[in-house]
């Protein structure tokens, strides 16, 4: 029995990497504890550490300004600060920023960013474009992979395609839903886009080997690791427990329970609002 936990435990950290390590943001403000109970269901389980929900607030507001807004669109928002008085200039900003207003957005488009630069500091991975600075509906979810990362250097060398789920109160259903859309290895769907986002930026060599890959997906044996999220209340792990079984052998679920994860989610949006509106 022994021997099958240690080997669930390197078979984790093969997958999506260790935790991160002190100076790291996620390991300040996060626990971490790999659950060891059956090859079928590879879980983290992620807790806050007690007193660090304003830290994570203030960085997590960065997040989802980079996420959302990319830097020209903050100059633009500069040069309209010199032309436009107080008034003028603060309602030109809450017209045109690219924040979410509604709440479920919102909630839905904060757990994709913390999967994606958890799984960076984990897996040290790149994401390659912010999507959601691509949106063109801001008050929807976008289609496509939540998550996508890849080696820069070497494409083929691993994949990681994830998936986010917000609920304010956990269940068996976003559970279901998770390891439905994971049932058997789930290819990324978004090599495209990147592609043609990269190509619009001017590196048509990159452009062209991410359509290669996307073209030759079926046939390469490239490393796919599937990650499934649940960023919900303190009982998120207890679901995952129970509902989490998976055929998927590269499928890792993390889930993040935290006290009031409503709030937290209001307060970051909040926040990145606010410097955007007051410190440009």
């Amino acid at each position: 029995m022994e021997v099958a936990k240690t080997n669930i435990i390197n078979l984790q950290n093969e997958l999506i990497g260790t935790h991160p390590i002190d100076p790291n943001f996620f390991a300040n403000w996060l626990l971490s504890e790999d659950i060891l109970d059956t090859p079928k269901r590879r879980h983290r389980k992620l807790l806050e550490h007690p007193l660090k929900r304003e830290v994570a607030i203030d960085i997590i507001k960065d997040y989802l300004i980079k996420h959302h807004i990319d830097e020209s669109q903050i100059e633009r928002f500069k040069r309209k600060k010199e032309i436009l008085d107080k008034r003028g200039y603060s309602d030109y900003i809450k017209n045109q920023h690219k924040f979410p207003k509604s709440d479920i957005t919102q909630r839905g488009n904060c757990a994709e960013v913390i999967l994606s630069e958890y799984l960076k500091s984990t897996s040290l991975l790149e994401s390659l474009v912010y999507r959601l600075r691509y949106n063109t509906n801001v008050e929807q979810s976008m289609k496509g992979d939540d998550v996508l990362l890849l080696n820069i250097l070497d494409l083929k060398t691993k994949i990681i395609v994830g998936e986010a789920k917000f609920r304010s109160t956990p269940d068996k259903t976003v559970v279901n839903e998770i390891t439905k859309g994971f049932g058997s290895k789930k290819l990324p769907l978004s090599l495209p886009f990147l592609a043609q986002v990269i190509r619009d930026k001017g590196d048509e060599e990159f452009a062209e080997s991410l359509e290669d890959l996307n073209a030759e997906m079926h046939y390469l044996d490239v490393p796919i690791i599937n990650v499934g999220f649940l960023l919900s209340n303190s009982k998120a792990a207890n679901f995952i427990e129970l509902h989490g079984d998976c055929d998927n052998d590269s499928l890792v679920l993390i889930s993040l329970g935290i006290d009031d994860p409503c709030g937290l989610v209001k307060d970051a949006f909040d926040k990145a609002l606010d410097e955007l509106t007051e410190n440009l």
